[in-house]
């Protein structure tokens, strides 16, 4: 079993074929790129869907390979889920491979086994290079290609990090780095989710609406004063980043409805802001204060009436929201 530690980030058109370069300069240790075929399984109740787990079957150059990832936790671009692969000689899923600890009491593996069948793919190519970075090694997965589903697709332009071995700040110190060239957003769904979407297993990006309380930047779900301790403003700093990140991707594919999209998002951005007010009050940090600085800018232009998509791919707000997820995941709490 391993557990992924990694950053995810979309690649804006402007940057792909800019990036594999960009990488180059660093201190490779490794490099290869391989295309790989990939089907998802699952029943047609979704008995895996619904416990947030992916199956997949990997073909590389005929080569199969069958991973099941759980259930894990994800803040901001940070994705840490346990998953479980398996060599297979033939095309089809074999969940007796797995270890039977992994699956929950109530599970019916021989059920679930009989009623699997595939739902979607993703097909991509994947440039892979291995970094060296303060002595962390550091995997980085440039993936292109699509998602289907029956007759849709959805084009894949992504990059993640993967902690090979080292230390977890050490990948986000390399990815602020990256951050400065621009055209990276960070990435909160994975390619499983978005098969799902696809297939119209799962719904699409929801408004989740929270609201401002007077006009203010205070909202109707601020803490009660005898809640104020630390474990709770960073929980609920990460229901802000999630809130914010959430309608960030909605307020980018809509087209109907971006304002109401784009309200969240700054309502999102105002949680975060609240709760490091209130963190900044018990025990003051310089990290904290520099946010509260470019949390300002970043509401002034989420204000902008001709708001361009560029800024969620820009360097400034990209590595805002990476020091965010970056302090929570230290902070444990996420």
């Amino acid at each position: 079993m391993n557990t992924e530690i990694e950053l995810k980030f979309l690649v804006s058109p402007a940057l792909v074929s800019r990036l594999p370069a960009l990488l180059a300069r660093h201190e490779i240790c490794q490099h290869d790129q391989k295309t790989l075929a990939n089907t998802y399984f699952d029943t047609p109740s979704l008995a895996l869907g619904r416990m947030k787990a992916g199956l997949r079957i990997r073909n590389q150059n005929g080569k199969l390979e069958q991973t099941v990832k759980l259930a894990g936790s994800q803040v901001g671009g940070l994705h840490q889920r346990p998953e479980y692969n398996v060599d297979l000689a033939e095309p089809q899923p074999d969940l007796a491979l797995f270890p039977a600890h992994i699956w929950p009491a109530d599970f019916v593996l021989a059920q679930v086994q009989a009623d699997l069948q595939p739902l979607f793919s993703t097909d991509f190519l994947r440039q892979r290079w291995v970094v060296k970075f303060n002595e962390t090694e550091i995997e980085l997965a440039f993936d292109t290609g699509e998602v289907r589903a029956g007759k849709e697709q959805d084009p894949i332009q992504e990059l993640e990090l993967e902690l090979v071995n080292g230390e977890v700040a050490d990948m986000f110190a390399f990815a602020e780095l990256l951050l400065h060239e621009g055209g990276l957003r960070l990435y909160a769904v994975s390619k499983a989710q978005r098969g799902y979407c696809l297939a119209g297993l799962s719904a699409g990006p929801q408004l989740q609406a929270l609201t401002l309380v007077a006009g203010t930047a205070l909202l109707e779900t601020v803490l009660p004063e005898t809640e104020q301790d630390k474990r709770a403003l960073l929980s609920r700093l990460a229901q802000g980043v999630e809130h914010w990140q959430h309608h960030e991707q909605g307020a980018l594919s809509s087209t109907d409805q971006k304002d109401d999209w784009l309200g969240q998002v700054r309502i999102g951005v105002a949680l975060v802001e609240q709760s490091l007010v209130s963190l900044n009050k018990k025990a003051p940090e310089s990290a904290q204060v520099a946010w509260l600085e470019e949390l300002t800018w970043l509401q002034a232009q989420l204000q902008t009436e001709k708001l361009s998509d560029e800024l969620f791919y820009s360097p400034r707000y990209g590595r805002l929201l990476l020091q965010l997820t970056h302090y929570l995941y230290a902070e444990g709490g996420h």
